[in-house]
């Protein structure tokens, strides 16, 4: 286990990972006291939604920052819910379910329509769940996550004694001349920042939990408002930390994992206010309900964990494992015969710098994903996968290019990398089957085209193709 964490933390990817993870879970944490005690909890599903569309938008827009527009999106709508959502003739609550349908729904319907992706249900339930993003994070987006994580939690220390006294009484502290629209403005735009950050870490379904399911926590045992936000805080980067090394090691969605430890935590720290209060609260004989089915379900998910890793090859269920031939459209690119004679003078290193073949879905899926997104940085490293021999042929030229298929962690399609297997190897009668297994070792590298577009590859020797059936 050990063994694993240390080699899972080598990689850059999952160092920030824990780095965004652990500062949105404690800006979220900060607020959610101050959402529940205003009886806005909802609000999370709702700028949630509405960063959904927006995240649509820009996907349509082609824009390389959706933060740009995600952003102010997301403020407006959270300024109109918490200034207008009371004194409006659509109440709040209405408000926010209407927001969140009308969001969630266009935001899909855009990128159904617009969208480009070879991959939509994957980007979807990607976003809506936070499968992997936290395992997608670019330097940029790490940066810009703690800048702002920053300014949240500055802002909340600053106007720490306003918000109090907005969030328990609003007339009160009007009355004494704060200004409680201007504070307000400001707890508006820290939730819209919190629920962008947010859906990286656990995806736009699950924010609310993230935000509420702290705050809820420290509520069953501690009762003033200091000491509620400090153990919220505590309890939400805790199990963010925690969620996230469950995924990391055992391969579950993030997001999931994420939302179901800080149910546990609430169920756990229930039992002690209650225990603490000797009395029966209603909420016990659900609570107990809840703990003995979250207890049998980690058992059948141990179960299935054991049957997965017993598999040469975690193949999922409703992957599509190549049978045939592919014919796709391409750029025009050097052919096999081409790329192998720019690879005359190729020698094993003997040393695997990536070995994808022992590592879970979500860590497969992050790799490929750096590995397509930032191509320069892994030039000349070597790689070990494993997957299904798949060949294509360039529907421009009528060139036949070999590929490896690996499974990804979103659970509903596959990504793979074209192989270039050097020496005097002839198609198709010394290459196993197609959609068969083989386990790969090669050195990666990446063709420019003259279009601009990235061609990447592994080049081996015919020693480190390798068959498995």
């Amino acid at each position: 286990m050990l063994q694993t964490l240390s080699l899972y933390f080598s990689y850059p990817f999952v160092r920030y990972a824990f780095i965004v993870g652990i500062l949105i879970s404690l800006c979220s944490s900060l607020l959610g006291v101050t959402l529940v005690l205003k009886r806005f909890s909802f609000i999370g599903d709702g700028l949630s939604h509405v960063a959904f569309g927006a995240i649509a938008i820009a996907s349509v827009l082609n824009l390389t920052n959706n933060m740009l527009l995600v952003l102010p999106i997301t403020i407006i709508a959270a300024i109109l819910l918490l200034r207008t959502g009371q004194n409006a003739k659509i109440k709040g609550d209405a408000a926010i379910a209407m927001i969140s349908v009308s969001s969630l729904a266009i935001g899909y319907l855009l990128m159904n329509i617009f969208s480009k992706s070879s991959n939509l249900t994957g980007d979807v339930c990607s976003t809506l769940f936070g499968s992997t993003s936290i395992l997608t994070l670019t330097p940029l987006h790490v940066w810009l996550c703690v800048i702002l994580s920053i300014l949240v939690i500055a802002a909340f220390v600053i106007f720490y004694n306003k918000i109090f006294a907005v969030t328990f009484d609003e007339t009160f502290a009007q009355a004494i001349g704060t200004h409680a629209s201007i504070y307000n403005l400001v707890i508006a735009i820290i939730i819209a920042i919190i629920i962008v950050l947010a859906m990286n870490l656990v995806g736009s379904l699950l924010i609310s939990a993230l935000v509420i399911f702290p705050a809820l926590s420290a509520m069953r045992i501690f009762k003033s408002f200091k000491s509620v936000t400090i153990c919220s805080a505590i309890i939400s980067v805790v199990c963010s930390a925690l969620g996230l090394l469950i995924s990391v090691v055992g391969g579950t969605p993030v997001g999931s994992t994420i939302v179901g430890i800080d149910l546990s935590c609430f169920l756990i720290f229930s039992l002690i206010g209650f225990l603490m209060t000797k009395r029966k609260p209603s909420f016990l004989p659900v609570s107990l309900i809840l703990i003995s089915l979250l207890l049998i379900g980690c058992s059948k998910n141990s179960a299935i964990t054991k049957a997965q890793e017993e598999q040469t090859i975690p193949l999922l269920a409703n992957s599509v494992i190549p049978t045939k031939e592919s014919v796709i459209q391409m750029p025009d690119i050097p052919s096999m015969d081409e790329i192998k004679a720019m690879h005359t003078d190729y020698i094993p290193s003997g040393i695997v710098d990536h070995d994808l073949s022992n590592m879970n879905a979500n860590m497969i899926f992050a790799e490929i994903f750096n590995l397509v997104l930032m191509p320069d940085e892994y030039i000349g490293r070597t790689f070990r996968m494993k997957g299904n021999f798949a060949v294509y042929v360039n529907e421009t030229s009528g060139n036949k290019y070999f590929s490896i298929i690996i499974p990804d962690a979103t659970q509903c399609c596959q990504q793979g990398i074209d192989i270039i297997c050097l020496g005097d190897m002839k198609y198709p009668e010394d290459f196993p089957k197609i959609g068969s297994e083989i386990m790969v070792t090669g050195q990666f590298n990446s063709i420019t085209t003259d279009e601009g577009l990235s061609f990447n590859y592994l080049v081996m020797s015919e020693e480190d193709f390798i068959p498995l059936h």
